[in-house]
């Protein structure tokens, strides 16, 4: 019996980055941007950031993941009481903690509205300011439930050693907020109430975090496996390379940090560049996202033969 080639050969895995695997891909971009803007605007108190955070997660995360599902309309299988899969299945897990949060982040947004808008009686305000206190506990807390999930949901994959580390949710979850610091400075520009320069110094930590968080994922998955290595190999100098250098380093953490340290020696951020920083942090989120799904290659059952 002549084995098959993936059984002695790493293959790459397609599931989830081609075809109609590209919606895996644009769910969990838009997870990111989403819950990070979310739960950035609980700490700015800006309420249009949050209802900007909720749109991009039940107008684009969920459908995306419906769609790539196969049939949206039976998504109430995949969620607790109806199913027992969350026992064993971080995807369930996922479409849990993403309808927790949309329910809980939707009542906050409608609590926290009534509230700024004095249109409740005066015997009700403290109810509603208790309740508006416990929706922004629940909301932030599924929000990061959402935001980390899919960095479970990888890690467990075994037969991804690239995947296969306890560091992958830790950088999802850090450049999400690192997106939504970027995004709620956006919603800064439009309106009024956001202190642009203290987001953008909180900013600044967080890019570079993201740097050394990065680096110390690739050098920690280069001496993982040899497949995990093969995987930073086509991250950074294969057909993945132009993504990873142009990306993810030059747009999403080069020339933010540098509009960043321009900003902090002028002493006032310029609207134009901030349009700029925040333009290409945006397309950092979607490139790393796309790398760590397109590197992604599965180890061989049989890796004595492979060495040979």
């Amino acid at each position: 019996m002549v084995p098959h080639e993936w059984m002695v050969k790493p293959m790459r895995q397609t599931e989830w980055i081609d075809g109609r695997g590209l919606l895996v891909w644009l769910a969990e971009v838009f997870s990111a941007l989403g819950t990070g803007l979310y739960l950035v605007s609980l700490f700015v108190d800006s309420w249009w950031g949050a209802l900007v955070g909720w749109i991009l997660i039940v107008l684009f995360k969920l459908p995306f993941h419906l769609f790539y599902l196969g049939k949206p309309l039976r998504f109430w299988r995949a969620i607790p009481p109806f199913t027992k899969a969350w026992r064993t299945s971080w995807m369930a897990r996922g479409m849990f903690f993403t309808l927790m949060f949309a329910l809980f982040a939707a009542i906050q947004l409608v609590t926290t509205y009534l509230l700024r808008h004095d249109v409740l009686a005066t015997s009700a305000v403290d109810t509603i300011n208790v309740l508006d206190w416990a929706v922004k506990i629940l909301g932030g807390l599924f929000a990061v439930l959402t935001g980390m999930y899919a960095g479970f949901a990888m890690s467990y994959c075994k037969s991804i050693p690239f995947w296969n580390t306890g560091l992958l949710p830790i950088v999802f979850v850090i450049m999400g907020v690192a997106d939504g610091m970027a995004l709620v400075m956006g919603v800064g520009l439009i309106g009024n109430g956001i202190d642009i320069n203290a987001l953008e110094a909180a900013s600044r930590v967080a890019l570079i975090i993201n740097a050394l968080l990065i680096m110390t994922y690739l050098v920690n998955a280069s001496y993982q496996s040899t497949t995990a290595g093969l995987s930073v190999r086509e991250l950074i100098v294969g057909r993945v390379a132009a993504a990873f250098w142009i990306g993810i380093v030059l747009l999403g953490i080069t020339i933010p940090l540098a509009i960043s340290i321009v900003s902090l020696f002028a002493g006032e951020a310029s609207r134009p560049l901030l349009v700029i920083a925040i333009v290409c942090h945006t397309v950092g989120a979607f490139a790393l996202k796309y790398c760590v799904l397109k590197v992604g290659i599965c180890r061989p059952l049989l890796p004595k033969l492979y060495a040979h």
